[in-house]
């Protein structure tokens, strides 16, 4: 009975040591101090100490693992004990260049793990950019609204751009300029808009129709010279046509807008107006004729001997 008795005060005792040394680990597994050398290095939670330790043993675990290596279009998959990857790329004699490096799907070599050998390319090249022009845009009442005329094309500016750009199997990654110089500016483009109102509101339109102008002419007061001036260089501007609008000049002698408005109250396209008005540009003078339709007054004369 005394014998029973004692083994029951060890094994209450054996009870209370294991569960005291058991509350004294539990207080102290979120606060553990690992020391390196001397020094208090820092604080590891006792879970982290836990999956450390078995990262480790795998990490340097010799078991078989099943590793893909992937280099340009064929993959490799090996079986091996090592864990380290160049000595894998030795044993199997996969070759490194100077310029291919090595990208693992995983933080180190493990079962499934897939490797990648990338080549990298590095290229500095200088190429020619193109700098845009600017359009300059001006109102004028020398045409008509909606209107619109080049009166200067732009041209694109150049400049060199020394180029650095980094590959990974051939795809392009990212490009720096490393320099650049103008070699030309850009020229404006200059873009006149009219504002002219002239329209053919209120005008009869007879279109192309010499029979008509001419026959206006001929019961008009004017000479024989000067009817047949008339004549001859309604046809050769405008082909007689009151309403011709194809160009920057409009109506039946092809008068500038600008000019029109600027002397005359009249609609540009009343082609009646516009012979009234020409006929006293011709009595002006040779020199009037000459500048104000110079390549058709100039036909005129080499076609009738007029010096």
């Amino acid at each position: 009975m005394e014998h029973e008795n004692k083994g029951r005060k060890y094994l209450a005792a054996l009870f209370t040591t294991v569960l005291l040394i058991t509350i004294g680990l539990i207080f102290a597994a979120n606060n553990i101090v690992l020391a390196e050398g001397n020094e208090v290095n820092t604080q590891y939670n006792i879970k982290d100490m836990v999956f450390r330790t078995d990262t480790q043993l795998e990490r340097s675990s010799r078991r078989p693992k099943l590793v893909h290596i992937k280099k340009g279009d064929y993959v490799y998959s090996i079986f091996t004990v090592e864990t380290d990857i160049y000595k894998i790329l030795d044993e199997f004699q996969i070759n490194l260049s100077d310029q291919e490096r090595v990208i693992i799907s995983t933080q180190y070599i493990t079962n499934g793990s897939l490797v990648r050998v990338i080549k990298t390319e590095t290229i500095i090249e200088e190429i020619d950019e193109d700098i845009p022009f600017t359009t300059k845009v001006i109102k004028t009442d020398k045409y008509l609204k909606g209107e619109e005329y080049v009166s200067q094309e732009g041209v694109l500016g150049i400049k060199k751009q020394k180029v650095i750009s980094y590959y990974e199997d051939g795809v392009l990654i990212e490009s720096k300029i490393l320099s650049e110089r103008v070699v030309r500016e850009p020229s404006v483009k200059i873009l006149e808009v009219g504002t002219s109102m002239y329209s053919l509101a209120g005008i009869d339109p007879k279109g192309y129709n010499c029979e008509y102008w001419y026959q206006v002419v001929d019961t008009g007061p004017y000479t024989e010279e000067e009817k047949r001036w008339l004549k001859f260089i309604m046809y050769c501007e405008s082909g007689c046509n009151a309403e011709s609008n194809k160009s920057s000049y409009k109506g039946l002698f092809q008068w500038s807008p600008y000019w029109w408005s600027r002397q005359f109250k009249e609609n540009i396209f009343d082609g009646h107006a516009q012979i009234r008005h020409t006929i006293t540009k011709y009595r002006a003078g040779e020199s009037t004729r000459s500048s104000q339709w110079p390549a058709c007054h100039a036909k005129y004369n080499r076609t009738y001997g007029v010096n």
